[in-house]
């Protein structure tokens, strides 16, 4: 472990360039083939605002000036980079899950490395390899992975000793 952690959604944008510059294909093309579709993830994508799949809900944010609320459209990024804004929906997320813990990503050891502790952050957080873990009573382990923009967050936990999956997404 290192002697201090800070997340910076800064190191995403640029794994996720390094991914374009290796494989040579867009990040959301390579993350397609190597995810998505094998996990069976159907209604994930990286989409630009203005081409968004029928079926997508639109994000909205408060606005205080007119006490109304608007999409979110001119607050975030016209298509989502490495460090998130992907469109999910939580069926996804649990093939997602399903095809991380049963090693159908990754081989076992990698797994292991990626869901054990690496680093702590001042508040007491966890992190693992791209991924938060909670420790209760310093054993049981409650791995997550979150994110958000104006009008939208998400969380998904996944509880191993139970194996129960729960997420939460808002918009």
């Amino acid at each position: 472990r290192g002697t201090k952690f800070s997340y910076n959604n800064s190191g995403y944008v640029l794994l996720a360039a390094i991914i374009e510059q290796i494989t040579q294909k867009p990040f959301d093309v390579y993350l397609d083939e190597v995810i998505f579709k094998p996990c069976r993830m159907d209604a994930t994508g990286y989409f630009e605002l203005d081409r968004l799949p029928s079926n997508c809900a639109n994000n909205y944010i408060y606005c205080e000036s007119t006490d109304s609320y608007r999409t979110n459209i001119y607050s975030v990024d016209a298509k989502g980079s490495g460090a998130g804004g992907a469109f999910i929906t939580t069926k996804d997320v649990a093939m997602f899950w399903n095809a991380l813990i049963h090693y159908r990503l990754l081989s076992k050891k990698m797994i292991e490395q990626m869901f054990d502790i690496h680093s702590q952050d001042e508040d007491g957080s966890c992190y693992g390899y791209g991924i938060w873990i909670n420790v209760k009573d310093n054993r049981d382990k409650i791995l997550y992975f979150q994110g958000q923009d104006p009008g939208v967050s998400f969380i998904s936990e996944y509880h191993p000793k139970s194996d129960v999956q729960i997420t939460l997404v808002s918009n």
